[in-house]
């Protein structure tokens, strides 16, 4: 193990952390292997007709400690058994002795079987190694230093983090991001400039818990998606041709304003004696950007976080979509919905508000739809007209890049024709909108005078957006509210803070609420 952790970082990556199984050594076959013999012998001591399947290994076992594993999947088959002690004999008498014999098996594997590398993997990371960057290996085994050793890898890294060190340091293993966050540390890095490569669901949920700037799903196995889903930034099949000064790795850390979890900032401390507003967006906020508009639904846990947000602050959605459509998919009546960009509001206690010039809005937006069917059907590809109440997006997300300036021109045609009518853009979108002077921002100052907050000098509203609509927000409550920008990618903003997506938007109500209690 090398002993490089002071040395300076380049540029604005400080540190690489390494899984092992899975991503450096293919030892997740040997394990897999171990686990399956283990139960195969413990279920047909018990007369049981049963197995681990992959998907059991995926779910419980797979990235995590040993007899947490164990418990995990025991429990999903309703068995019980006694936790035991960890010098209990290799067995399966108890959750320990069970643990104890997977690690017997599991040494004479790679002892008769040796240990295998991915060597794109091994040679990317020499190759980032010989340009400075600062390396640790991080994992829930207790083998991890016996098979670095015997792959001949073990000086490739400044730190190792693993099961032994973990339990001498009394950290939690993955999902929690103990070892993660140890591993910074012991880097003396900054986790929002550090970069994790990870094969597992429980390392990605690490990585995002731990704040890290890049997670990086290692998907060699098919997992893609879940890893996506889990928390992975970004995912790659192996490490051929992945590039650490590409845009695709320093987009994310292009910072423009501090990250609100990051040592840098200082939004807790300004909320100290304050009562917040909360004023989120939706697409892009509460729930990530998809393909089809009409998939991005909320998820279980986002939904929850909301609910106990709202029973214990003011919380509003104020968005672009329609607010019938929007508050269907989040489905709690304790908030308050703001759709159209502001043009209609409901909430709780009869809150209600809805534009002046709404019916005449209406009747010209019918006419404008109505026009770009005409335009765009039969001549465009991929282009989906998306008509809101007092609002039209046309969505190119999925176009040929031939038909992008296709829709640019239809709607540049529609404000000729059309008076009183301006567009706005957003990600992968174009919109047309009614051209007076009403946005987001003035949408949230109507709600905080609504409610009496803007007379209430403890009371500082947050506006959490992540797209070109919400400046508006932002812009209007400086000086009075807090911006904070989700996705930041190095673009200029009036936000003060920001969230690298939504697994962090979630963490920061997890945190608001843990801070009310």
């Amino acid at each position: 193990m090398k002993n490089n952790a002071g040395r300076e970082a380049r540029g604005p990556i400080d540190a690489l952390v390494f899984d092992l199984d899975g991503v450096l050594t293919q030892t997740r076959k040997a394990h897999k292997k171990a686990w399956k013999q283990l139960f195969n012998g413990f279920f047909e001591e018990r007369g049981v007709t049963d197995h681990l399947s992959d998907r059991d290994y995926d779910t419980y076992l797979d990235g995590k400690p040993r007899y947490e594993g164990i418990k995990a999947f025991l429990s999903a088959r309703d068995i019980l058994l006694a936790d035991g002690d960890q010098g209990d004999a290799p067995g399966h008498a108890t959750i320990a002795a069970l643990g104890n014999r997977k690690n017997e098996l599991f040494h004479a594997i790679i002892r008769d079987e040796g240990v295998e590398i991915y060597e794109e993997a091994v040679d990317r990371l020499r190759h980032w190694r010989s340009q400075g960057y600062r390396t640790a290996i991080v994992s829930s085994s207790k083998n991890c230093r016996r098979i670095i050793e015997q792959a001949g890898i073990d000086d490739l890294f400044d730190v190792r983090i693993d099961g032994e060190v973990a339990e001498e340091r009394g950290l939690k293993g993955k999902p929690h991001p103990d070892i993660f966050l140890e591993a910074a540390r012991d880097l003396s890095a900054r986790p929002t400039h550090c970069i994790v490569f990870e094969d597992a669901i429980s390392g990605v949920e690490a990585g995002q818990r731990a704040f890290f700037g890049l997670v990086v799903g290692v998907a060699r196995f098919g997992n893609r998606s879940e890893l996506l889903e889990h928390g992975a930034d970004i995912c790659i099949g192996d490490f051929s041709g992945f590039d650490l000064s590409g845009a695709q790795v320093l987009d994310f850390f292009r910072f423009t304003r501090p990250m609100v979890f990051s040592r840098e900032s200082d939004l807790f401390q300004r909320l100290d004696g304050k009562e917040p507003a909360f004023f989120l967006d939706y697409d892009g906020t509460l729930t990530p950007i998809v393909k089809r508009p009409e998939d991005a639904r909320l998820s279980d846990g986002m939904r929850q976080s909301l609910a106990e947000l709202a029973s214990r602050y003011t919380v509003a959605v104020v968005t672009g979509r329609d607010k019938e459509e929007v508050q269907r998919f989040i489905g709690l009546d304790q908030l308050i919905y703001s759709g159209s960009h502001g043009y209609i509001t409901s909430g709780p206690g009869g809150l209600h508000m809805e534009h002046e010039d709404a019916e005449r809005i209406i009747e010209q937006l019918d006419q404008v739809e109505k026009d770009l069917h005409e335009l765009l059907e039969g001549h465009t590809e991929g282009v989906q007209i998306d008509r809101k109440r007092f609002a039209i997006a046309l969505h190119y997300r999925n176009a040929r890049k031939e038909d992008v300036p296709r829709v640019y021109d239809a709607v540049e045609k529609m404000l000729e024709r059309h008076d009183g009518l301006k567009s706005g853009e957003g990600k992968k979108v174009v919109e047309i909108k009614p051209g007076n002077d009403w946005h987001k921002g003035k949408a949230v100052l109507w709600i905080m005078e609504a409610l009496g907050l803007d007379k209430r000098a403890d009371v500082i509203p947050l506006f959490i957006g992540d797209d070109v609509t919400d400046e508006d927000a932002f812009e209007l409550l400086k000086g009075r509210g807090i911006g904070i920008l989700v996705e930041n990618r190095g673009q200029d903003t009036a936000a003060e803070y920001s969230l690298k997506n939504v697994f962090q938007v979630k963490a920061f109500f997890q945190r608001m609420v843990r801070r009310s209690q």
